[in-house]
């Protein structure tokens, strides 16, 4: 009965409800993939950040924690990772391969947002153009011999699909738009966990002096840090 009532409102709505109907089931896909990527990354991160603090801390923590982010692929591992494969750069060459990395993963969150976008202003300009058509089928029957006199549900027929084709463009724009701002915080709030996490890293690289030093030979830096087997790192001393 459901269908039977769907397809009339299609028949009734014209061909322009066909393309409401393929929107509307285009935006239901991405809002459904969207949701369960962007969740999936939320519980990720909020885990991520208090793994990866207590690994550190423990015996032989630093070689823990690369294979923890070897095991555990994901966005926030990834970051992890680059840190720790750049460790012997300067902090500002090693934020500029974080923040490539940061990019990458922000445009893979992005993804298929701009069809989120492009439906909140396509769906209502379809349905006003369903609309206009339906006024001017109305209009038609007036202008015809007889008028409504000789064809009354002509001129009602042509309001039904004025009216359907308004509504329907509406209600997938509200759908597209509430769903769009919704992913947009959730994407803001994985930025500052990776924020967060990135933070954690430096912090560590801070606390066991393992910061760039001038005239710091960075091939000893490097084999000094994969040396490193205790709890927490000893401070690295520079050559004198």
């Amino acid at each position: 009965m459901n269908a039977v009532k769907v397809l009339g409102v299609l028949i009734e709505g014209g061909p322009l409800m066909y393309a409401m109907l393929v929107l509307l089931l285009i935006a239901i896909a991405v809002i459904v993939e969207r949701f369960y990527f962007l969740h999936s990354v939320i519980k990720t991160g909020s885990s991520f950040s208090e793994e990866i603090k207590d690994i550190l801390k423990s015996d032989n923590g630093l070689a823990k924690a690369k294979k923890y982010c070897d095991e555990h692929p994901g966005i926030f591992s990834s970051l992890i990772s680059v840190g720790f494969d750049n460790i012997c750069l300067t902090k500002e060459e090693r934020d500029g391969d974080l923040m490539e990395e940061a990019m990458k993963h922000t445009r893979e969150m992005e993804r298929y947002m701009w069809v989120l976008d492009t439906l909140i202003t396509m769906a209502p300009l379809l349905g006003l153009l369903g609309t206009i058509i339906g006024i001017m089928l109305s209009f038609n029957v007036i202008g015809q011999a007889g008028g409504v006199s000789s064809n009354p549900t002509a001129i009602t027929g042509g309001v039904a699909l004025a009216l359907l084709n308004t509504a329907a463009g509406l209600v997938i724009a509200i759908l597209c738009l509430g769903f769009f701002n919704y992913f947009q915080n959730k994407i803001i709030s994985i930025k500052k966990q990776m924020e967060f996490v990135v933070l954690q890293f430096e912090n560590f690289v801070k606390r066991n002096d393992l910061n760039d030093k001038k005239g710091f030979d960075l091939s000893k830096k490097k084999a000094l840090f994969e040396s490193k087997g205790n709890s927490t790192l000893t401070a690295v001393k520079e050559p004198a």
